[in-house]
């Protein structure tokens, strides 16, 4: 994390960080896809152990560790990215509205995101619940 921080971006105040069960499968997942093309280094973490120390080590440095796959992923953003993600968001507003309706209690919400650059769709956690991952880690157990 050490050498991480020196190479942060001057407009990037957090860690981002994906875990999964490989280095293939994190470096080909949609989370990655925005963080990168920003040009922000994203920490893979494919070790079991990973996912329990990430919940304890909340920062490093100063900087907090984000996960890149949890709701509440913020990265930096002009006035025109902005103002193109809230057209986006009033566009797609009654798409959202029956996608929710269709998946009803398989999911919490649907919302449209300017997470993703080149994938149509993703499935995020809420901010406190456990990743992919974990759940995967835990029903191995």
């Amino acid at each position: 994390l050490k050498d991480y921080v020196t190479r942060m971006k001057e407009n990037q105040t957090d860690i981002y960080y994906i875990t999964g069960a490989s280095y293939e499968e994190v470096a080909a997942s949609p989370f990655v896809e925005r963080v990168k093309s920003r040009g922000f280094e994203v920490v893979y973490m494919t070790e079991p152990i990973d996912e329990y120390c990430v919940q304890q080590l909340k920062e490093y440095d100063g900087k907090k560790l984000v996960s890149i796959t949890k709701e509440g992923l913020e990265l930096p953003e002009d006035e025109a990215e902005k103002k193109k993600f809230e057209e986006d968001k009033a566009k797609y507003e009654n798409l959202c509205k029956v996608m929710k309706d269709i998946l009803d209690k398989k999911v919490e919400k649907v919302v449209v995101s300017n997470r993703l650059t080149t994938s149509p769709c993703c499935i995020v956690t809420g901010q406190y619940g456990w990743s992919a991952n974990m759940e995967r880690i835990m029903k191995a157990q």
